[in-house]
Formats: C-alpha cells, sequence, structure tokens
C-alpha cells in the first residue's frame, strides 16, 4: 500500500462493508440539510466510487496519500469543509494529505481508519431518515462516531462482487 493505486474504500459497520457514495444537490437530510454535489458519504446501493490514492509519504504506523476522483474534467480532491465533513473540492486549495493508519490487511483489503492532516479519524453522523428511504451517513473529522475503513486497491475491487 505505499504507493500510488486506484482503490475503492468501504465503511465497516453492521456486519458488513457499506459503500461509500457522493452527495448530489438533490438530497434531503432528515435534519433540514440540502447538500451540494459531491460530498462523501457511507451508504446507498451502488457501489463506492473508484478513488485515486496518490502516494505522499510513510511514518511507522501510517501512510500519507492525497486522495481525488479519476475521470473528471478537473482532478477533485478530498478535503475537509469549515464544519469538519469530507467532500471532493476542485475550486479550493486542496493541498493537505490524508492519513490511512492500517488496522488489519486481510483478504479483502486493508482495513484501516482514515485521519486527516491534524489526525482526527473520520466518524459517521447517520441522517434518518433520508429521503432516499436508504441508511445514509455523513462523514466527519470533527463529529460522528469513528468508524474502520476497507481499502481495496483495484486489483481487489474487481473481486468485490465475489467476497459480498
Amino acid at each position: 500500500y505505499a504507493r500510488s493505486f486506484r482503490g475503492q474504500l468501504y465503511m465497516r459497520a453492521r456486519h458488513r462493508d457499506i459503500p461509500l457514495r457522493l452527495s448530489r444537490s438533490t438530497d434531503k437530510f432528515g435534519w433540514g440539510i440540502t447538500p451540494e454535489d459531491d460530498w462523501l458519504q457511507a451508504g446507498g446501493r451502488q457501489d463506492s466510487p473508484v478513488m485515486d490514492f496518490h502516494y505522499h509519504s510513510r511514518t511507522n504506523d501510517r501512510l500519507h496519500y492525497r486522495i481525488s476522483m479519476p475521470g473528471r474534467p478537473e482532478t477533485k480532491k478530498l478535503g475537509v469543509s469549515r464544519n469538519g465533513y469530507l467532500g471532493f473540492y476542485w475550486h479550493a486549495d486542496v493541498s493537505e494529505y490524508w492519513k490511512i493508519e492500517p488496522l488489519a490487511l486481510t483478504d479483502e483489503g486493508l482495513v484501516c481508519h482514515l485521519r486527516d492532516q491534524r489526525g482526527y479519524r473520520v466518524g459517521a453522523l447517520t441522517d434518518t431518515p433520508h429521503r432516499s428511504g436508504e441508511w445514509v451517513a455523513l462523514l466527519n473529522v470533527e463529529e460522528g462516531e469513528v468508524i474502520t475503513f476497507l481499502l481495496r486497491q483495484a486489483d481487489q475491487a474487481s473481486l468485490a462482487g465475489a467476497i459480498r
């Protein structure tokens, strides 16, 4: 994992791997927020989006990456809003890297915590009920229940259907 690669992140909760999703401005959350496009969330029926993990550096217990969305006219980079929410930005200057804290390497991929540049772990804030009727959680580094993730590299992502 100490290299650049293309992969997918899944939230590990509720006894399964929950795909991540990108918000749409048509979403309406139970507590009154109407998000813009491309806030990173967990839940829904589609598979997690493919992301580029650009290797930056490492420490004894962390791998550092800049994370972006491939295949867009302009590169959208994963950043944090003023309120701590994760989202993909193309206009804002996102220069800090993300920290992957490996917890276990499995046949499915790397089980890990995702941390921002300050070292804060990503947590989930459940939106109940979400207008889609699906279980959806917003991802935040300042609030919510800390969660673990499964990180699959592209070659592992192709095996996802066989694993689930």
